[in-house]
């Protein structure tokens, strides 16, 4: 043996010859391994390009856009917030995006979206409820019970009058002192006529004006219904228009035992 041999030289050495039929075996089973290797390779490669195909191909795009709901808005104005259109691939399609930009329409409350494999799109919109008018140099500003502005338009509504400053433009909120004011407007719309004045914020109390001069002091923020139920009888019973405007004040601040301060009797 060579003195530069190593150990396992030498054991190798030792070795009895394989045969060759063994060795042929051996050799036609890693053929057939690595054989199976890149077959596997292969599909998995086919599956992929296939499946880029088909999402990329028209089979699997953006058929139909479907708007539900959203009377004020339009469906006009919500597909452009949305930015989804026809022919966009359906996979890898966030709608999310969408959603956030259609709820930042003055008018949106809630929006819920939807997509099916044969290419329909559908965005259900529910809108907010003007509960009061704001008077504005340009008109009126529409506000929702939750102090969102949703319109500004130069027509009047049917709609408790609430006076409160700053207005920013629809779409904005206005200052949490609002609050109050927009759920004594919201409780007094089945009121809403010549016998409602506006609603405004004095000294940290909600005043509801009456015609003559009177004046409704509303108390705290609760049972709003309940008051306007109770101002509502009240009224009812002053039958003479004369009576209404002498009198000087009615006090909800517990809606269950209301009082009329009059300033002259009244018959």
């Amino acid at each position: 043996m060579s003195s530069d041999q190593t150990p396992e030289d030498k054991h190798k050495d030792q070795l009895p010859p394989v045969d060759p039929r063994i060795e042929a075996r051996r050799n036609d089973v890693r053929t057939r391994r690595r054989l199976r290797v890149w077959i596997t390779v292969g599909v998995a490669f086919v599956l992929v390009a296939a499946g880029f195909g088909i999402s990329q191909s028209p089979l699997l795009d953006v058929d139909e856009i479907e708007v539900i709901g959203g009377p004020r808005t339009g469906a006009d104005q919500i597909l452009e917030a949305a930015g989804v259109e026809v022919g966009t691939p359906l996979l890898g399609l966030d709608l999310s995006g969408p959603r956030k930009s259609i709820a930042a329409l003055p008018w949106v409350d809630q929006v819920r979206s939807s997509r099916t494999w044969g290419g329909k799109v559908t965005f259900d919109v529910t809108e907010r409820e003007a509960v009061a008018q704001i008077p504005v140099d340009e008109g009126w500003a529409l506000a929702d019970g939750q102090g969102r502005v949703l319109e500004v338009t130069t027509t009047s509504a049917n709609l408790p009058v609430v006076l409160i400053s700053p207005v920013p433009q629809p779409g904005g909120w206005l200052r949490s002192a609002a609050l109050p004011l927009l759920e004594a407007s919201e409780a007094l719309i089945p009121l809403q006529g010549e016998d409602i004045g506006s609603i405004s914020l004095v000294n940290g109390q909600v005043i509801v004006d009456l015609p003559g001069g009177g004046e409704v002091l509303w108390g705290g923020r609760d049972d709003p219904r309940g008051k306007a139920v109770a101002l509502a009888t009240m009224l009812a019973r002053v039958v003479d228009e004369d009576c209404l405007e002498r009198l000087q004040k009615i006090d909800l601040s517990v809606p269950e035992l209301p009082s009329l301060t009059p300033k002259d009797a009244c018959p």
